[in-house]
């Protein structure tokens, strides 16, 4: 069976339906700050000397917009600048999924694992143009607060990252 390109009317469709998703998850309550804690640079893709040239303490800040939604999953639209491992900022916006169970018995601790889509502009990539990219992301939260984190896939001596923020859902 040929590929079929999809028509424009079925991408309008689709841009508008997104659209709608996403303003209902910018509508809703729930402010939420971001703080990069840290980054992990995986010790099989890296020389110690290497890791030792990097910063490790992402410093920056984000904020974004986000929910737990009829299923019981965190959907969220954020902004963050941080500084990548070489010291230099980086800014990225982005929509996040993450399906949510509880931890044991507990209502208030939860886990997951879900993904990210982002725009990012970094120096070292195209030199701040910005580019498109899916990242797995994890999560644990109790209550309110969740520590996040998400690997950035690579090979030697580039990507094979884990990048850590915690986020805050003010009440």
């Amino acid at each position: 069976m040929p590929f079929a390109a999809p028509s424009a009317e079925t991408l309008s469709e689709w841009f508008q339906s997104t659209t709608a998703h996403l303003e209902s998850v910018w509508d809703k309550d729930g402010n939420e700050p971001y703080t990069p804690l840290y980054t992990y640079h995986m010790p099989y893709a890296y020389s110690q000397d290497k890791i030792n040239e990097y910063t490790e303490y992402p410093m920056g800040i984000g904020f974004g917009r986000g929910l737990m939604n009829e299923g019981g999953n965190w959907e969220g639209i954020y902004g963050m600048t941080f500084k990548d491992s070489h010291g230099i900022y980086q800014y990225m916006v982005g929509y996040g999924w993450i399906p949510m169970w509880n931890i044991g018995n507990s209502p208030h601790w939860k886990y997951g694992v879900g993904a990210t889509v982002f725009i990012m502009s970094r120096q070292d990539i195209m030199n701040y143009a910005p580019f498109p990219g899916v990242l797995s992301i994890a999560s644990i939260s109790y209550k309110d607060p969740s520590i996040q984190t998400a690997y950035v896939p690579g090979g030697q001596n580039v990507g094979n990252v884990l990048f850590t923020w915690a986020k805050y859902n003010l009440p």
